[in-house]
């Protein structure tokens, strides 16, 4: 196997390890699986992959289609072409690696779309009581540990789940949550919960 092949596998592989950060989330999305709290470590990694990443196929570039190999004029080396198949492989890495780069620019848009419910028709949706007159209450939640916009699916999939929460929306940007929720059906304490178990941290 040419030294070019491993470069650009190893480039590929960083380019995977570094968009782990938002494809956890949406595996456990798609999937319906539980805590990704390694996420977050690979956001603080991602910086360093991406550069490793494209600093590699920088290299295999070079080496394809600049680099030729030093010989005497007549031998096999100074005629053989550039093999297809390598610069298939290269172009095909560099196609990966953008993807798995830009991931954090698209993740929450597949999320969202995993996570959309079905469309249920007003008459069949039950009215929201409050029970002894207490109404909702809004609380926002300070969450550390979202390292793109496909942890907002994640999150609000989470606690709309729960009895008591009639509403979830979280911010990547301002990293938060907004929870409308009764309090006769469930406490704050118990929201945070839920949070902290699927990876993140509520404070």
């Amino acid at each position: 196997m040419r030294k070019e092949n491993v470069f650009i596998g190893g480039a590929v592989f960083a380019a995977i390890a570094s968009s782990l950060c938002c494809v956890l989330p949406l595996i456990a999305v798609v999937f319906g699986l539980g805590a990704f709290g390694a996420a977050s470590a690979f956001d603080t990694l991602r910086p360093y992959l991406l550069v490793l990443a494209f600093a590699a196929l920088a290299f295999s570039f070079y080496s394809i289609y600049f680099r030729r190999e030093k010989c005497a004029e007549g031998e096999s080396c100074a005629t053989k072409p550039v093999s297809k198949i390598n610069q298939l492989f290269l172009w095909v890495g560099l196609f990966a690696i953008s993807a798995f780069a830009l991931a954090p620019y698209y993740t929450g848009y597949l999320m969202a779309a995993a996570s959309q419910p079905p469309q249920v028709s007003s008459e069949a949706m039950p009215a929201v009581s409050s029970e002894g007159g207490q109404a909702n209450k809004t609380i926002v939640i300070e969450v550390d540990g979202m390292t793109c916009a496909g942890c907002e699916p994640h999150i609000n999939d989470t606690l709309k789940q729960l009895n008591g929460v009639a509403s979830s929306d979280a911010s990547y940007q301002n990293k938060n949550v907004k929870v409308v929720y009764n309090p006769k059906q469930i406490t704050l304490e118990q929201i945070k919960k839920a949070i902290n178990e699927i990876g993140y941290k509520a404070k």
